[in-house]
């Protein structure tokens, strides 16, 4: 991938929108990121706040400004003018994206024939179990900062519980479903995948270089 059309980056994201609120140092920076739960949501580790911090100011998109707090002096940042820039494109290209993400739990059912169905199902059971926990999580947080957040925070929230209530759906459905099949192992058994595609005709993916 070419500088011009890297992908925008979720942490870089984050810290500059921070910043281009008000100049802020890294425990700050932490602080908002603990409050906005962006672990949670973004999957944004809070130890990596210090390593973008330096390749943003490196690439001079914040500056370093002085500030005294507590009688110390602090690394303070500020957002620049390219930072602003650079913030604004990446927040539309990330709207405009198309979501090209392969969902982890996909994988573990194309390749589940390759397992024993009980164990297949057991595993389905633990997710299930798993997502019933983050769901009844997700609501609990979201009745608890009702109170304290705008409306987008209550947007991201309502998302991110409408997803896991699909993915605990969808957990159930494909434990569902294998069971209920006539027969457990590979849809092709022992046909060649050659074979497979000339007598069915089936669309392929287009073979990109």
């Amino acid at each position: 991938m070419s500088r011009t059309d890297r992908a925008p980056s979720r942490m870089e994201i984050l810290v500059l929108s921070s910043l281009a609120r008000q100049p802020m140092h890294g425990y700050d920076i932490k602080l908002e990121f603990r409050f906005k739960h962006v672990r949670w949501w973004a999957k944004a580790e809070h130890g990596h706040i210090y390593a973008a911090l330096t390749r943003l100011e490196k690439n001079g998109l914040i500056e370093q400004v002085s500030s005294e707090s507590a009688g110390r002096r602090r690394k303070v940042f500020a957002i620049t003018s390219a930072g602003r820039s650079r913030l604004h494109h990446d927040l539309v290209q990330v709207a405009r994206s198309r979501d090209a993400t392969s969902f982890d739990i996909d994988l573990f059912v194309s390749g589940s024939f390759l397992l024993e169905l009980d164990r297949v199902l057991k595993v389905l059971e633990e997710r299930a179990t798993v997502l019933e926990e983050q769901l009844a999580e997700a609501r609990a947080l979201k009745q608890g900062m009702s109170p304290y957040i705008p409306a987008a925070g209550h947007l991201i929230i309502e998302h991110r519980i409408d997803h896991l209530a699909l993915e605990l759906a969808y957990a159930r459905k494909v434990a569902a479903a294998f069971q209920a099949q006539a027969s457990w192992g590979s849809f092709l058994g022992k046909r060649s995948i050659g074979e497979f595609v000339q007598e069915t005709g089936v669309e392929l993916e287009a073979d990109r270089p």
